[in-house]
């Protein structure tokens, strides 16, 4: 009994350490678009329907990137779960080169055809006109946003989560200052809209990302590695890497893109529907990064079980940490409902947008606890064993199989109010969660990716 007590202690007391850091940075950063939010809502609907617009494009390569940060934490929690910090260097290099190509692809993208994206999602000029300038000034910020996921997701995978958070903490609050003095022109600047947003979160991306190297290479953390030691990669090592890798970025790029035809299902209902939807993202982001501290604990703890091949505990933490999302979503979720009017009521928009907003986030509310489980599964359980297929193949099936399709026929079909269409869709979650019980507790998953069974080892082939 007393054993028993003290390895559930050892565990809630190993996952606080990490999920409460990961969360607060995943919070900091959701907090820079409600900032964003509650600030161009001061300047009406059109603002808020072309951020939003002009958010959905580079919200696919965050997504992306998040998937590249996956990978580089999946193999980083497994080396130093075995001290292998020369692996770990050679992870950091590996997922960068495959970073740097995708972001520099979306860069280009979204400077030289950035009115051609945003006519995907309406057909209003005007907001085509705003969106369009809005997204190519974020544009600039990508490369920050490159490194600050890989170097993250290394510090937190070798138990140094706290500095990615004070990094992130101090971004939302230069955020915030920037935000105000551009925004509204304040203490003799111009007065530049919804675009000083747009330049606060770029310049923003850039300090943070000089702030969390800076920390990192004077403390000489685990991911203070020299160019050559992240580069010196072989080809069998890269080869590990993109086998990995690939099933997860495209699992990841299905699905935000998957994300982005159902804003253009909500873009194209009409710019109150648009502009309801994009007042809700912030509250989804800060739910989802709430719990996100939780799925990467689970990645990590469960990647560190597994790279010292103790598959039993891994089992056991995995089945802890489903029922803690389930618990915690909840709740948080009855919490949301309660407070959804009082959130609407800070945005200067018309009534018809409020209603709808607070419709859109009880149907949320509702079905909360079943995006959480999912992230839990898919990103921190099925990953850490390195079975990224089976994350692609849950995508694939429920946001292209179900949740495109449903979205399409519910909105111009059946012609049916923007949050029984959100909610229509989302039940597409609900067949990936039944989906991915099934493999957590197939066990399947449950892999030591760091070595193989040939007589050619991972390590000693680099």
């Amino acid at each position: 009994m007393i054993k028993g007590f003290l390895k559930d202690k050892y565990y809630y007391k190993t996952m606080l350490a990490i999920a409460i850091p990961v969360s607060i940075q995943s919070l900091f950063q959701a907090s820079l678009s409600m900032i964003d939010q509650f600030m161009i809502g001061q300047l009406g609907e059109e603002a808020i329907a072309a951020v939003g617009l002009g958010s959905r494009f580079p919200f696919i390569l965050l997504i992306t990137l998040g998937a590249i940060a996956s990978v580089t934490s999946i193999f980083a929690a497994q080396f130093w779960g075995k001290k292998d910090t020369p692996n770990i260097g050679r992870t950091l290099g590996g997922t960068f080169i495959f970073g740097a190509f995708i972001t520099t692809i979306f860069t280009l993208i979204s400077l030289m055809f950035s009115q051609q994206v945003l006519n995907l999602y309406t057909k209003d000029t005007k907001i085509v006109e705003l969106g369009s300038v809005y997204l190519r000034i974020i544009a600039v910020g990508y490369i920050p946003m490159l490194f600050i996921s890989i170097y993250s997701s290394v510090l937190r995978s070798t138990e140094h989560v706290k500095t990615p958070m004070y990094a992130g903490l101090f971004a939302v609050g230069l955020n915030t200052l920037l935000n105000y003095l551009f925004i509204f022109g304040k203490f003799g600047l111009p007065h530049m809209g919804l675009y000083g947003a747009a330049y606060a979160t770029t310049i923003t991306r850039f300090v943070e990302c000089v702030l969390i190297l800076i920390i990192t290479y004077v403390n000489k953390y685990p991911a203070a590695f020299k160019i050559n030691e992240m580069f010196d990669i072989s080809l069998v090592f890269m080869k590990k890497i993109f086998i990995v890798a690939s099933p997860l970025l495209i699992s990841e790029f299905m699905w935000a893109l998957g994300e982005t035809m159902y804003s253009i299902v909500y873009g194209r209902m009409g710019t109150i529907e648009v502009a309801a939807m994009t007042l809700t993202y912030p509250i989804q982001g800060l739910s989802i990064g709430l719990f996100s501290g939780v799925s990467s604990a689970a990645g990590i703890m469960i990647g560190n079980k597994l790279g010292i091949w103790d598959n039993e505990v891994a089992f056991k933490y995995s089945k802890k940490f489903i029922k803690l999302g389930i618990v915690g979503s909840s709740i948080f979720g009855v919490l949301l409902i309660i407070c959804s009017n009082l959130y609407v009521s800070v945005f200067n928009v018309s009534s018809d947008v409020k209603d709808y907003t607070i419709k859109i986030l009880v149907m949320f509310s509702i079905v909360l606890w079943i995006k959480v489980s999912n992230m839990i599964i898919g990103g921190g359980i099925l990953r850490s064993g390195g079975k990224t297929k089976y994350t692609l193949y849950l995508d694939i099936v429920g946001t292209w199989g179900i949740g495109v399709p449903i979205g399409f026929i519910s909105a111009f079909v059946l012609k049916l109010p923007i949050q029984w269409v959100y909610l229509i869709i989302s039940g597409e979650e609900l067949v990936r969660l039944i989906i991915g019980l099934k493999l957590v507790y197939s066990k399947k998953w449950m892999k030591n990716i760091t070595e193989t069974k040939s007589k050619i080892d991972i390590v000693e082939s680099i």
